[in-house]
């Protein structure tokens, strides 16, 4: 009991200090870890397993969160972020083995260092599995805390320092993904083309041929056949703008004054958030075809998607249906329109997310001249939640949370994760430090400050990159669960987390290879 007392009251002072605001800075989530240090010190510890139990339930909620956005992401900057990412990486080992070695600093120590610098409890395990240099453990419980202290603090300063307009850099993001998709629009258009007159062509010909949705259709006098584009039908078209023109082409003239509809239909749009549909492929929802309801648009946080046969429906998605008014209601309940009525409470998809994931950072992967190399529990559980939540549901079982059941996990699991680490590294850093000195931590702090702030300057400056993407890399790079938690409170967005997404696994990765590296070769 007294554990949980100490846990909770480490969050609750933690908050206190992290809104105490000092000429418009304050330290935010990042003081539950020096409230931690400061308990730990006085002889506070808690379980070591909490620390998991809060990765496993913030790594999985941040997976699932950016599963749907990381893939096209990485098709289209995954090669660049990791580049850049590995580079950090690179030039800390590079900064860390050249000051280690002017300062007489043993293999053990430059590994430790080196490590705990990134926060890599995977690289230093990997390291000692091979090499059993135990120094590196002491020197990494060492420099663990302050690794993960200089890059929070560094990454809340950033906007102070560069005097960059973090609500600009996000409403420039998100301008920037909308742009990213081709922009959706709606014309209506009077069909005058005569060969409309001698060819029947039906709706799904024409917005096969066209690329065009039609989601409304008035029929001409003499017209009794609603499947059937004739002379003189007026019709709701919507498309690309280039797809909006090959209809006009096709129909004929464009009616650019209101035209009231008589064809009994509705537009209807409604939020993703039934279980029958989340998750599943347009082309899987046949109820709604069998409702006559017809899909001509789907936004997505703030971006039109045109619908296709293949694409995945996701949790919130507001879909734009052209319906039978009759059967308005029925399509109204089958989609769900209401994300309060969403599950909160389903835990057996998440238990068995993460019980696949710690698997799979379990399995062995044999590299040459290295030996075996694992994805570890923490690098395990990501990746399998971006899968995860790219496919959104697998048969009757439904990956995806609501936004609330998500935000919780998120909170909850940062939280734990961050009190645990601090509190129990707190005692251990002042001994290590009467023992060892501050050489380390000097090396340490120094390697990350002056490798984050020349490659803010490259990032920026050189490369004009969203301060989003800026500290995503940051984080993935760093492999810092605290330093990710730290970007998203500051955009009070989870942006940060998409190009987080794309760098952590090749970062955790090259940072185990760097650390085995150097126990076989220094």
């Amino acid at each position: 009991m007294d554990t949980v007392l100490h846990l909770f009251i480490i969050v609750t002072l933690g908050y206190l200090l992290g809104n105490v605001k000092f000429r418009g800075f304050s330290l935010d989530i990042s003081a539950i870890l020096v409230v931690a240090l400061i308990a730990g010190y006085y002889g506070v510890t808690l379980p070591e397993d909490f620390k998991y139990f809060g990765l496993a339930l913030f790594m999985y909620a941040v997976g699932l969160q950016t599963g749907p956005l990381f893939f096209e992401t990485f098709k289209k900057n995954g090669i660049f972020f990791n580049t850049l990412a590995t580079g950090i990486i690179c030039f800390i080992f590079f900064v860390i083995f050249i000051s280690g070695k002017l300062l007489g600093f043993s293999k053990g120590a430059l590994i430790g260092v080196f490590t705990g610098s990134m926060s890599s409890a995977p690289s230093l395990a990997a390291v000692l599995e091979h090499n059993y240099i135990s120094q590196a453990s002491v020197f990494f419980g060492l420099t663990y805390p302050f690794g993960i202290i200089s890059s929070v603090v560094f990454v809340r300063l950033i906007p102070t320092i560069f005097r960059i307009n973090i609500q600009n850099e996000v409403t420039l993001y998100e301008n920037q993904l909308v742009s990213s998709y081709e922009k959706l629009g709606g014309k209506n258009f009077l069909v005058t083309n005569e060969n409309f007159g001698r060819e029947k062509i039906t709706k799904d010909q024409f917005e096969v041929m066209t690329g065009c949705f039609i989601e409304r259709i008035e029929k001409s006098q003499n017209s009794k056949d609603r499947n059937i584009i004739e002379m003189g039908d007026i019709l709701r078209v919507v498309g690309t703008e280039q797809e909006l023109k090959t209809a006009q082409l096709m129909l004929g003239q464009e009616i650019k004054d209101f035209v009231e509809f008589h064809d009994n239909m509705k537009v209807l749009r409604l939020l993703v958030t039934s279980k029958q549909v989340v998750g599943k492929k347009i082309g899987e929802i046949k109820r709604l075809k069998a409702l006559g309801g017809v899909i001509t648009k789907i936004r997505r946080s703030g971006i039109d998607i045109k619908p296709n046969p293949g694409l995945t429906l996701m949790l919130g998605d507001k879909l734009y249906i052209t319906v039978p008014e009759n059967n308005a209601d029925a399509v109204t309940e089958y989609i769900g329109n209401n994300l309060l009525a969403y599950p909160a409470g389903d835990f057996l998809p998440i238990s068995i997310g993460i019980v696949l994931g710690i698997f799979i950072g379990k399995i062995p992967i044999n590299l040459p001249f290295l030996g075996d190399f694992r994805l570890s529990f923490v690098g395990g559980v990501f990746i399998t939640a971006v899968v995860l939540g790219r496919l959104g549901r697998t048969g009757k079982l439904v990956w995806q949370l609501s936004p609330h059941s998500t935000s919780l996990l998120k909170t909850l699991g940062q939280l734990v994760f961050m009190a645990v680490i601090g509190a129990n590294s707190g005692k251990f850093v002042v001994v290590s430090i009467q023992k060892h000195g501050l050489s380390s931590i000097y090396v340490s702090v120094g390697a990350i400050l002056f490798t984050l702030i020349i490659f803010v300057f490259i990032m920026r400056y050189f490369f004009k990159l969203n301060i989003i993407d800026v500290f995503g890399i940051f984080a993935g790079a760093m492999t810092s669960t605290p330093t990710l938690t730290m970007a998203n409170e500051i955009t009070k967005t989870d942006y940060p987390s998409i190009s987080y997404a794309s760098t952590y696994p090749f970062a955790l990765i090259i940072t185990m290879l760097l650390a085995q590296v150097a126990g076989v070769l220094l």
